[in-house]
């Protein structure tokens, strides 16, 4: 055959050398991986964070890897809120000035005198206080259809006649209603005026 021929040792030669550059090329390879991945990472870490969500309730991720919501702000109160209750003044009540109402004793001397019932009304009252001894009783005014007694003497009389007066004995069986006066005392004794009001029938027509 002719042309050069390849002897064993030259073919053992050349895979010998190409096989030494492998770990070579792999090496280098492997560098420059290194110095790439380290430049990303450090892009990554000098990137601004994401936006975080809006107020409907998105989330961003955080440092660590995890979720963090984000809330909606509360409702705040403006200038022009309503004020506590226990702060806004109350309105004030009127001054009230004296009450000039009538005593018992201004409307019975305003009443008119009926002569004949009044006379016969007097009499009657007076037997009664004699039968019971009421000696406090000092005086006897009717009118209309009212009658006024006079009381006078030691506290623990008079106090003593009021009871007797309340009993049916007393006033409690003829008149419809007993009206007390305000007390006058001096010292031990008082005096007071007791109001006896009735209901009187209508008097038949004269003929």
């Amino acid at each position: 055959m002719s042309g050069p021929r390849t002897s064993y040792y030259q073919v053992l030669g050349c895979a010998v050398m190409a096989g030494s550059r492998v770990p070579i090329v792999v090496g280098i390879l492997a560098i420059g991986g290194g110095i790439t991945w380290l430049a990303l990472r450090d892009q990554g870490s000098n990137a601004a964070p994401p936006a975080s969500g809006s107020a409907g309730g998105s989330s961003a991720q955080s440092g660590s890897g995890k979720g963090a919501i984000s809330a909606p702000e509360g409702p705040t109160l403006g200038s022009g809120a309503t004020p506590n209750a226990f702060d806004t003044p109350r309105p004030g009540l009127p001054d009230a000035g004296p009450i000039d109402a009538p005593s018992h004793r201004d409307v019975f001397a305003a009443q008119p005198r009926d002569p004949a019932w009044a006379t016969r009304t007097e009499d009657e009252l007076e037997l009664r206080f004699r039968k019971l001894k009421l000696t406090a009783v000092k005086g006897v005014e009717c009118h209309a259809d009212q009658c006024e007694l006079t009381l006078s003497g030691p506290v623990e009389t008079v106090s003593t006649t009021i009871a007797k007066l309340e009993t049916p004995a007393g006033l409690s069986a003829v008149a419809s209603s007993i009206v007390l006066g305000g007390p006058e005392r001096t010292g031990d004794q008082m005096t007071m005026r007791v109001y006896a009001v009735f209901e009187r029938a209508p008097e038949p027509p004269a003929p």
